[in-house]
């Protein structure tokens, strides 16, 4: 039996974000149902997903599967409405049959599975359901999608009929991948602050900055370490930063860290400049603060920290 297939250019978009929606978000759901029917919890912290005896539904279950469907909806039509645009793109080159399944199938199975993934933490959702909406999605851009592409009378040229498709799957791709990717710009920092004194105390060890650096500022002035502050990130960045207040008063102020390297901040007359520069900005900031001289930051940070004020112990 053959389906009839929508003529217009917007019924096409339309049954392209509802199917969708019916495929990876109704779909799905009516499956767990059955799963858990059948007598295996696929949820559920306490006790766990796991198997238990086989019952039907109750209409505690329904309602509960209901719920949790109704919480997915606006993603599934958000998805939907960008796999409706992307019909428009390999509809004007007028890809082949084949490329619009590959492109379909394999983006349909990660958004599907990324979106089952990141509402499913709130019902502890088991490995079972993220897989279960991922089939759902690749069989709907295996089978339905390539249906509801529409057909434009322009043909383009070939490389543009292979390359636009496959260019589509590699960007789309790695946007839905891309939260799942270490954060680059993300560093773990070692910062120490510093201030010029008159006393004969000795200067703190400051051989990481270079042996150059560190004669000529010893052979400037006395410094003494007033607080430092070490944290780890989940990126791989390593950066060690010097804050050197030269004023009797410190002065508040905000850096964006590197990425990696060393780098120098120099107060001097109430404004801050850089002496020593680091590599590329990360997604991180340190607030200065000019009350004790206390340091906080500002960014996804940090996986541990530790901090505190001379004299260290």
């Amino acid at each position: 039996m053959k389906w009839p297939r929508p003529k217009s250019w917007w019924s096409l978009l339309l049954w392209t974000v509802v199917t969708y929606v019916l495929a990876t978000d109704v779909l799905p759901n009516l499956l767990l149902v059955m799963i858990n029917s059948v007598g295996y919890l696929p949820y559920s912290d306490r006790p766990g997903p796991g198997w238990q005896s086989p019952h039907l539904p109750s209409k505690e279950e329904l309602q509960f599967f209901f719920g949790f469907a109704l919480l997915l909806i606006r993603g599934a039509a958000f998805y939907g409405s960008l796999f409706a645009l992307l019909s428009i793109i390999l509809g004007w080159c007028r890809a082949p049959r084949y490329l619009n399944r590959v492109v379909a199938t394999i983006l349909a199975m990660v958004s599907s599975g990324i979106m089952m993934a990141a509402a499913g933490w709130m019902i502890a959702i088991s490995a079972m359901g993220v897989y279960t909406a991922a089939t759902c999605g690749a069989l709907w851009g295996l089978l339905v999608f390539p249906r509801l592409v529409p057909r434009f009378s322009y043909l383009p040229p070939l490389a543009i009929r292979i390359i636009a498709p496959l260019l589509a799957l590699a960007l789309g791709g790695y946007w839905l991948i891309r939260p799942m990717l270490p954060n680059r710009a993300l560093t773990n920092a070692k910062i120490e602050v510093i201030r010029r004194s008159p006393s004969e105390q000795a200067a703190p060890s400051l051989a990481y900055l270079g042996s150059e650096f560190a004669y000529q500022l010893r052979e400037a002035n006395k410094y003494v370490a007033v607080s430092r502050m070490d944290f780890a990130t989940d990126g791989k960045n390593q950066v060690r930063v010097l804050l050197i207040v030269d004023d009797p008063q410190p002065t508040a102020h905000t850096f964006v860290l590197p990425r990696t390297g060393t780098v120098v901040y120099r107060q001097h007359d109430g404004v801050w400049k850089e002496e020593q520069s680091g590599g590329k900005p990360s997604d991180i900031s340190v607030s200065f603060t000019a009350f004790n001289s206390t340091l906080q930051t500002q960014g996804p940070c940090c996986s541990s920290m530790s901090s505190g004020f001379a004299p260290y112990r």
